[in-house]
């Protein structure tokens, strides 16, 4: 027997017909948008794990479902796994939710989970489906999961990153498919924006540049563009971008807010739990900004919201710092650890340990026969966007639905995708065939292309983080923290001191070096799980 408890309806609803519980968006096969009722009618006949893998990799979205079949339960999730799965095994058989705080509810007793708090401390996400509770379990990114009434559980993926080949065409001929992409991209969005406000998180970078520019190009002008943090470069191009487009303009000043009263408000701590939701960081960069725009009505009710998470990482920008292979490094889990779990420095016996866990994993990994690349590691960027990129880049995109507002994500298109994966890696090194398509076609046409002043990665950028992974271990905390304060255009130094104050050591391993603001949120939000836990008791 199967417990489901579905309790988040913000910003997108669950939709039930007949046996399918239903919440997201899709795309069909042929590109078309499906609203989340008629999305829901295309599970009804599903029976087994394998329709439904079968059909869900010819789709496209943000969605999770839950199917109820003969012999038991069938549960999904999309490839950012933007609406989390939660399960744990109950005395009377399966308890699923979409909610890990409400599991946690049905447990008589609660323990944190010791294993995996140190890689949630050095990278703020939990690896796998593990959370930071003992017992209490989360759907993979891209995973179909079946669970039996006789209380087994069969899980298989339907999405890899992963080449079967690479494409030999000339560069005028890949810059011309991709041109032609980006317009089918304008086409699905703007379908599916069926009208409303469009609300693009505009930086100083290019990815939110270009879903503006795909906005402009495509004649879509209910469109409004803003930015938050302390002014500055940020600001200032992000300000002059939505000024050439013609698109209104808000700056949410973050020297205005109060840093040390929003842990006791009860919205704050309802967006730790959804957010959250024990296996990643709350994010706080767009929620002060996000928050004032419903507060104060500055956008309509209806609004979507469209952030450009993963152009650039799909585009090729993180190929040099962490998916390439370097001399003497053979182990990829040693790789892996020392790439991506660095919010704080890591004991020897840590490092070990997270790279056991990582090694753990790919003991586990399933992959289709794929192309590789002798300098480029295939399967490490598959396993970056199976875990990092769901449970901690997406994740801050739940930001949006919290304060019940739809959103988009159109960099994320599996066209878009798929002609990436396809691409040789010297095209994508440095985002080179991505940079010059979007300047070529968007930015110079529109009058929004700054030439020698845009901050753009380059080959010395990739030398010096590579070495300071090496010589962080060595650098003074003092001189951590002074770089730390120079590049804090968000002003996190003051929101996570108020974070620091209220931290107990008890349960956290003896507080070190930190590298990231991000390290003092984990930490927080780490004591107030342990914290919980101990108001429930142990065994």
């Amino acid at each position: 027997m199967a417990k489901i408890l579905l309790t988040q309806q913000k910003g997108f609803e669950w939709i039930h017909d007949d046996n399918v519980s239903f919440k997201g968006y899709l795309y069909d096969r042929r590109g078309s948008y499906l609203q989340a009722r008629e999305a829901a009618g295309i599970f009804t006949d599903i029976s087994s794990a394998g329709q439904l893998a079968k059909l869900l990799q010819g789709m496209q979205g943000a969605y999770s479902v839950i199917i109820r079949v003969s012999g038991g339960i069938l549960a999904a999730v999309d490839p950012v796994n933007m609406f989390p799965l939660f399960y744990a095994k109950t005395g009377d058989g399966w308890a699923i939710s979409d909610s890990g705080d409400a599991l946690c509810n049905l447990f008589d007793h609660m323990e944190p989970n010791s294993e995996v708090l140190p890689e949630f401390l050095a990278a703020g996400f939990v690896m796998g489906d593990d959370t930071l509770i003992s017992g209490l379990m989360r759907i993979r990114a891209g995973e179909v999961v079946f669970f039996s009434e006789k209380g087994q559980l069969s899980r298989y993926s339907n999405y890899y990153f992963l080449p079967t080949s690479f494409s030999g065409d000339p560069p005028a001929l890949l810059k011309k498919e991709l041109t032609g992409i980006m317009l089918k991209i304008s086409g699905r969005l703007i379908e599916s924006l069926g009208g409303r406000t469009a609300v693009v998180p505009l930086s100083g970078g290019y990815d939110s540049r270009l879903i503006a520019s795909m906005l402009k190009s495509a004649g879509y002008e209910n469109t409004i563009c803003f930015t938050y943090g302390a002014p500055g470069y940020e600001s200032e191009v992000s300000k002059k971008v939505a000024g050439q487009l013609g698109f209104r303009w808000i700056f949410v000043d973050y020297r205005d807010i109060d840093k040390s009263a929003y842990l006791d408000e009860e919205v704050f701590m309802d967006y730790v739990s959804f957010t959250g939701n024990t296996a990643s960081m709350p994010y706080l960069q767009e929620y002060f900004a996000v928050k004032k725009l419903r507060d104060e009505g500055l956008i309509p009710e209806n609004s979507v919201f469209l952030p450009g998470h993963t152009g650039d990482y799909i585009a090729g920008s993180y190929l040099e710092k962490t998916i390439r292979k370097h001399r003497g490094e053979k182990d990829r889990a040693i790789r892996i650890t020392g790439g991506y779990f660095w919010f704080t420095r890591l004991t020897g016996s840590q490092k070990k340990h997270i790279a056991k866990r990582v090694r753990k994993w790919f003991y586990d990994y399933e992959h289709p026969p794929c192309q590789t690349d002798p300098v480029y590691d295939v399967f490490t960027e598959d396993w970056d966007l199976k875990e990092k990129f769901p449970k901690f880049i997406f994740n801050s995109a739940r930001v949006f639905p919290f304060f019940g507002y739809e959103f988009r994500l159109p960099l994320w298109d599996r066209e878009f995708r798929s002609f990436f994966r396809k691409l040789p890696f010297h095209y994508r090194t440095y985002k080179a065939l991505y940079d010059d398509v979007i300047e070529q076609e968007y930015f110079k046409p529109l009058g929004i292309y700054y030439g020698a002043g845009e901050e753009k990665e380059k080959p010395g950028d990739i030398k010096a983080h590579n070495l300071s992974r090496y010589i962080r271990p060595l650098v003074p905390r003092s001189i951590i923290n002074k770089k730390m304060q120079k590049r804090d255009y968000l002003l996190y130094c003051e929101f996570t001191k108020a974070m620091e104050d209220r931290t107990l050591n008890g349960g956290l391993p003896q507080k070190t070096q930190v590298n990231s603001y991000n390290a003092k949120i984990c930490r927080w939000y780490a004591s107030e799980i342990i914290k919980k836990c101990s108001s429930k008791g142990s065994r």
